[in-house]
């Protein structure tokens, strides 16, 4: 992993290249801090002016939309093998990774879109809607809109957070990260019951489904 302080001393030096490669790689299943560099740079074109919001976010977006669309192409030729490699060794069982295969044919929609706000579900995303057999054309648009709220979203939060954190007093600007990290905290903690409730919803509805069969 990349330390905090290496991720600005590389936003500082390669800018929005940066922001691209790492969300790309990311997105591609790279245990790289994609939203930690994004959240840099934003910050960085922020209080220095040395890159433009506009380039940042645009960068994140296109990094995220490449590296899932890659992952995507991935899942579609090799998923099922690279999904039972990993479970096995996270020592998950292989029902496990059908079970999520599953889940992404029959509501893969909400899960492309809320796993892009997930950590660690935004790495392997793009690999299992390509593995469960979600077609192109509902893939694209849906990973596309998923990327780009994502970094308008961090860009845009962090950039104005920037201003307002670099024009204030001291103490006001302890109550500003306080703040800051307390927003954040709790958009995670509601992304994250959305995507369980989801996940609750759609394996409810597979057990009335094969309870109706089954009578």
């Amino acid at each position: 992993m990349v330390s905090s302080h290496e991720i600005h001393h590389l936003v500082h030096v390669y800018g929005v290249w940066l922001v691209f490669a790492v969300t790309g790689l990311q997105a591609l299943g790279a245990p790289l801090p994609g939203t930690t560099a994004l959240i840099a740079a934003a910050l960085y074109a922020a209080t220095s002016h040395g890159l433009p919001i506009a380039g940042v976010i645009a960068a994140g977006a296109l990094g995220a939309l490449a590296g899932t669309s890659a992952a995507f192409a991935i899942g579609r030729w090799g998923g099922e093998r690279l999904l039972l490699a990993l479970a096995a060794r996270l020592r998950q069982p292989p029902e496990r990774v059908e079970r999520l295969r599953a889940e992404f044919a029959a509501g893969g929609t909400a899960w492309l879109f809320v796993g892009r706000f997930v950590t660690g579900v935004r790495n392997v995303v793009g690999l299992l809607a390509g593995a469960s057999g979600m077609p192109v054309p509902r893939f694209l648009p849906v990973a596309a809109a998923a990327a780009t709220v994502w970094a308008s979203v961090n860009g845009l939060e962090y950039y104005f957070f920037g201003h307002a954190l670099a024009g204030a007093s001291t103490w006001l600007q302890i109550v500003l990260v306080l703040v800051g990290i307390a927003c954040t905290v709790v958009s995670l903690r509601l992304v994250h019951r959305r995507a369980v409730k989801l996940a609750a919803r759609r394996a409810g509805d597979r057990t009335h489904a094969i309870g109706d069969r089954a009578l």
